[in-house]
């Protein structure tokens, strides 16, 4: 029977290395998993309670010390705890140890498969891998691929939010990719991951393309698409114009197939082509649009100063009134000569109007 007191000073979740790498913790782990794969192999499931007796282990004398460790192998996916012929995780089995201390729970160590197939899943995962390692383990060899694919999910979801977006493509490969990252990682024990590269192997290369694709495209183009769909929401205030351009209407039906692409990546290169030409055309009608504007404010804003002359020497107006307003109204006339934007054309020439008329109604 494991004392109680024991198993709730049990430590969960992966070993906090500290910057010295903690060696004696380390050591011990390395003595506890080559002592539990000797009895297992000899013997089957060792079981918990004979490996935390230190009279049968004297090079550990603290018992909490082993039960952490084989706790932190768990943690580790080198071994797995065992009972009634169904493996369970950590904190599954502290759960259990610490209703019933007396259960018969055993450790395992992960179930190694043959050389053939284990080669066999080398083979599969180059694609996701092609750097790897010929000399690891099928521990350190599933640790590899749990990672790489780990880092892939984390890229898939940090893109996915992008890709919900209106106009930006790629969402149907995100899900299906991480459907099926999904069903490799489903269980990360060595064994399980070893299968799992063996059942979806016809599937790992395009998962790489994919993967690769999308990453060249969330991080590379990302900022031009962002552009490139904001754009073609501006050339709809000139669509008249454009379509009445052969050469304009041409490259905006070209720019619109590719925004409307399911998969436009290999597209991406001729939209960045396309688009200043039609974006400069676009840009020299919103210049003569907001000329026209100005000169029309600017004719009408001088209406307004005309008239109010006119009045304030009709009404022998205040000479410090008359110049204060006319001044400000001058000013704001000024201000529409400079403007950029037709929306800071028309804001100018409101305040203008409004003036004009609050002025003429205490006239």
């Amino acid at each position: 029977m494991i004392p109680v007191r024991l198993i709730r000073k049990i430590e969960l979740g992966p070993r906090q290395m500290t910057f010295g790498f903690d060696d004696g913790a380390s050591g011990h782990m390395d003595f506890m998993y080559a002592l539990i794969e000797k009895k297992y192999q000899a013997a089957g499931p060792v079981p918990l309670d004979c490996l935390i007796d230190p009279e049968k282990i004297p090079q550990v004398p603290d018992p909490f010390d082993l039960l952490q460790t084989i706790f932190w192998l768990a943690e580790a996916l080198k071994i797995h705890f065992f009972i009634s012929d169904q493996t369970m995780p950590p904190f599954q089995a502290k759960q259990m140890l610490l209703e019933n201390p007396d259960c018969t729970m055993a450790v395992v160590i992960n179930k190694p498969v043959d050389s053939y197939r284990f080669d066999q899943a080398r083979d599969s995962v180059v694609p996701i891998l092609p750097s790897l390692p010929g000399d690891l383990d099928q521990y350190a060899f599933s640790r590899a691929v749990v990672n790489e694919l780990g880092s892939w999910q984390t890229r898939l979801n940090s893109f996915q939010p992008h890709a919900e977006k209106p106009g930006f493509p790629g969402i149907a490969l995100i899900k299906n990719s991480l459907v099926l990252i999904d069903r490799l990682l489903e269980n990360k024990d060595s064994h399980s991951i070893i299968h799992a590269c063996l059942k979806y192997r016809s599937k790992i290369p395009e998962l790489a393309r994919n993967l690769h694709t999308l990453t060249d495209f969330y991080t590379c183009r990302l900022a031009f698409w962002t552009t490139f769909t904001e754009q073609m929401n501006d050339f709809q205030e000139n669509m008249e114009m454009i379509r009445d351009n052969g050469s304009m209407n041409l490259i905006y039906r070209q720019l619109s197939n590719i925004l409307n692409s399911s998969q436009p990546f290999d597209l991406v290169k001729k939209a960045e082509e396309l688009l200043p030409e039609l974006s400069s055309f676009h840009n020299q009608i919103e210049q003569e649009k907001t000329q026209r504007l100005r000169n029309s404010c600017l004719e009408k804003t001088d209406k307004m100063i005309h008239k109010l002359s006119t009045l304030f020497d009709t009404f022998d107006t205040e000479d410090a009134y008359r110049n204060d307003t006319l001044h400000t109204i001058r000013n704001l006339n000024k201000k529409i000569g400079l403007a950029d934007s037709m929306d800071e054309i028309t804001a100018l020439f409101n305040d203008a109007q409004d003036l004009f008329v609050d002025i003429i109604e205490t006239l």
